[in-house]
């Protein structure tokens, strides 16, 4: 291990030079084998035969992408051979090499005809699957992940981490665009979490990772982009599958999933429903100090918390084959959920000498949620030579309404009443998209492709909030903090991506070009009248991609790539009323948040197609986060008031290399381990202070799987986060960890499976943080039921002939992804 590492650094310190060792002299025979759809055949066998009489010349193993190269070929004539497991032997036509490099056609490969009766060949996926491209992380293969949720699936993935908030960071970089099945969901990053930690793990299929993706995707997402791929059936005849699952922490949780399919040579059906009911316990204590009349005062603050909710989704949709050619399909995507976050919180406050009066708050939310998807799709193949055109017209509606009632009580230390204050807001918000999105796909001569496509998308958001205090018998409006807030933004967009494989290099270029009109009104209702802010704005911006990668030789490849992207601030980021967690805590949104821009560069090196190290840098400007800031109540004038208010950050600096490492060490132990080292600089001004942060930080997941019989297997976890500044939030947070066990039972004829595990064993995965500003120290220790005993049933039925439906991305990507929701 610490030979190959080194080995790693070395490489990557020839990054620069590497691409000026572009051709060698030995010919070289180069070739890929595929399959039914033109899909590659991973790790095919494939052998370099004489043509005279079949000896055997060489031998190679094809990558992950099918390809293969034989090198020093001597001049005369050959042919090629490949096999692989459940596929029959394929050749090759005989051909000539004259001193001269040669590009052989795709060998195909087609499935084995054999039946074994009685006998079920299962091949089961790894966990980790390294593409071109992306990473590919199937959830289904990590017991692990079994019972629990799909946010929590996601932050077992290699480079994924999660914050206390459900922040989501790759490689150290908040501003991730989150797609599930290539769509959207348009929630802010917390309520997106929150959506996630309702859905069950056992309802993803895969979760993609990209770092820097093609211009062909929105350039929303300053950190990449990760697709959550959710199970859809893919045989013909009727079949689907069956899961179950149960969990226990502090509080107890349930799930369950049905999936069907049903196709024939003209229709392909499907449909899923999942429900999930979770209750979690959560603590959170709050210490902040500062100075006021020449002492220091102190605020202790201690709030106990019983999160409650219901999870319902479902999808269901159909295509039609026209002919071999043409579909055309349609597509529904429902989910809702009904959010409680009863709390109680206390507040003891005082001066470094003692407590001299206590507040009690009372705070009861409850919240109903509702998302509807809708989408009619096209595809066709317009040719023989692969010329394919993609249409998509979708439209959602996301509709949420909170409700809180906050109960604030406070009294001396001898239990002298010092007043109270009641209050109660109605918070809903409805946000309708609608996109429409075009995509173009032109294979050229000598194996390049250009691709080309527009979208375009209508988004409304409109949020009424509305806060009444009770005043004796009766509620009183509070003008001061209700306020009207809609928000109106039109996208056009429009790209062109080329891409070409050279010999031994492969070539991506891509510009996107988008323009923005944004309209928001804001009606505030202060002094008894309305009073609107309007802020009618538009921007064009264009974001070039590149992506390029060349084979050394087998065993060393070279990868460069660059992209500049684009954060949009969330919808409910930007809508400026304020909520109040107590009577000195309030959090509120900021109209004139502005989008913030990041340009990422990243070299990576990939040795023997498995172990993998790259490091890269970016810079943002304007990054939007959360941060602390002391306020000044509207109402009272108290002075003492700690905001949390989301702000452009001035900018942004990241570095950090990673390492990734599949690696088996026996027949039965098998390993998957990343590490990440990252430095990241903050700049910004808080309050009229100038902030600067940065830190150096560690993040490593290893994961090792146990096979103990053909039925029984085992998993261990563990992860680390050094302390570090975090990017949501500024916070100087300290380090958390997670020791994850499981074990998986194969049961029913390898039909159903049961799997068990235990979650964060050692009980270190609980959030610890500071932050100063303006003259206040701010301490805040979050701990929640992490520790789990989990276990959860998965059954298969109906047909298994396998045959491949397609799979969509609509045009809601970049809009889903903005919208709060719970």
């Amino acid at each position: 291990m610490k030979t190959n590492f080194k080995a790693s650094i070395l490489t990557m310190s020839t990054l620069f030079t590497a691409l000026s060792v572009f051709a060698q002299n030995s010919p070289v025979v180069s070739g890929k084998v595929a399959q039914a759809g033109n899909k590659p055949v991973e790790f095919a066998t494939v052998t370099l035969l004489k043509a005279k009489d079949s000896s055997l010349v060489k031998g190679a193993v094809a990558d992950i992408n099918g390809k293969f190269d034989f090198e020093q070929v001597k001049a005369g004539n050959y042919l090629v051979s490949a096999v692989a497991i459940g596929m029959e032997r394929g050749y090759s036509k005989v051909f000539t090499v004259n001193g001269a490099n040669l590009q052989l056609p795709d060998l195909l490969l087609n499935t084995a005809a054999k039946n074994l009766k009685g006998v079920e060949v299962a091949a089961k996926k790894a966990f980790i699957e390294q593409k071109a491209d992306k990473l590919v992380v199937n959830v289904e293969s990590s017991i692990a992940t079994a019972g629990g949720t799909a946010l929590e699936a996601l932050e077992k993935s290699p480079t994924i981490t999660v914050d206390k908030d459900g922040n989501i960071s790759m490689k150290g970089k908040g501003g991730v665009l989150i797609l599930i099945d290539g769509k959207q969901t348009n929630m802010s990053p917390t309520d997106l979490a929150e959506m996630l930690k309702n859905m069950p793990a056992t309802n993803l299929d895969q979760i993609e990772l990209m770092t820097n993706p093609s211009a062909k995707y929105d350039a929303a997402g300053n950190a990449g982009i990760i697709n959550l791929k959710l199970k859809k059936n893919t045989n013909y005849g009727t079949n689907g599958s069956l899961s179950l699952g149960g969990a226990y922490g502090l509080r107890p949780r349930y799930n369950g999933g049905l999936n069907l399919n049903h196709r024939n040579a003209k229709f392909n059906v499907f449909g899923s429903y999942n429900f999930n009911h979770r209750e979690q316990k959560n603590t959170l204590e709050v210490d902040r100090s500062f100075s006021q009349d020449n002492q220091t005062r102190v605020f202790d603050q201690f709030s106990d918390m019983k999160q409650v909710s219901d999870y319902h989704g479902g999808k269901i949709g159909a295509d039609y084959f026209l002919n071999k050619r043409n579909t055309i399909g349609v597509m529904v995507d429902l989910a809702m959920g009904n959010p409680r976050f009863p709390s109680y919180a206390t507040t003891y406050m005082g001066t470094s000498a003692g407590v001299d009066s206590i507040l009690k708050t009372q705070m009861d939310y409850k919240g109903n949620w509702k998302r509807g998807a809708y989408n009619l799709n096209y595809r066709g193949i317009l040719d023989s030579t692969g010329k394919e055109l993609n249409v998509d017209l979708d439209y959602a509606r996301n509709s949420d309404r909170q409700n809180t009632f906050l109960y604030t009580n406070s009294h001396s230390i001898i239990g002298k009443a010092l007043g109270g204050d009641t209050s109660s807001s109605r918070q809903p918000s409805i946000i309708d998209i609608k996109t429409a999105k075009v995509d173009y796909v032109h294979p050229l001569k000598n194996k390049a492709k250009l691709e080309a496509g527009f979208k375009l998308s209508f988004v409304k958001t409109d949020n009424d909030a509305r806060f009444d205090t009770l005043k004796g018998n009766n509620w009183i409006f509070d003008d001061n903090r209700s306020n009207h807030f809609i928000y109106k933004e039109n996208i056009n967009a429009a790209y062109v991506n080329f891409s070409k494989q050279f010999e031994k290099l492969y070539v991506q270029v891509g510009l996107r070009g988008e323009y923005t009109h944004i309209n928001t009104t804001s009606s505030s209702y202060k002094k008894q009248q309305v009073a609107d802010v309007k802020n009618d704005s538009s921007y064009l911006n264009l974001f070039p991609s590149m992506a390029m990668t060349y084979k050394l030789n087998p065993k060393h490849s070279l990868g460069f790539t660059y992209s500049r992207r684009i954060e949009r601030p969330g919808y409910d980021d930007m809508n400026p009323f304020e909520f109040y967690l107590d009577r000195y805590t309030s959090e509120s949104g900021n109209p004139y948040l502005r989008p913030s821009y990041t340009n990422s560069v990243e070299l990576s090196h990939t040795f023997k197609e498995f172990l993998v190290t790259s490091i890269g840098y970016s810079h943002t400007k304007d990054m939007v986060t959360k941060v602390l800031e002391a306020g000044i109540d509207p109402k009272t004038g108290d002075t003492v008031m700690l905001k949390y208010k989301y702000t452009n950050v001035a900018k942004a600096d990241r570095l950090n290399l990673n390492v990734s490492l599949p690696f088996p060490i026996t027949k039965w132990w098998n390993t998957f381990t990343s590490v990440s080292l990252n430095y990241n600089m903050f700049e910004t001004v808080v309050n009229n202070d100038l902030v600067k942060l940065s830190s150096f930080n560690f993040f490593g997941r290893t994961q090792h799987t146990f096979t103990f019989s053909k039925t029984l297997s085992g998993e261990v976890t563990y992860f680390y986060l050094s302390p570090q500044v975090t990017e949501h939030g500024l916070w100087h947070m300290a380090a958390m960890g997670s020791l994850d066990l499981g074990i998986q039972k194969k049961i029913l004829k390898n039909k159903g499976s049961l799997k068990l595990n235990v979650t964060d064993l050692l009980g270190t995965n609980k959030f610890r943080g500071s932050f100063d500003n303006a003259g206040q120290h701010s301490v805040v220790r979050n701990t929640y039921d992490a520790r789990q005993i989990r276990i959860n049933f998965t059954y298969r039925f109906g047909n298994t002939n396998v045959k491949a439906a397609r799979t969509r991305q609509t045009g809601l990507e970049a809009e889903q992804e903005r919208v709060k929701s719970n």
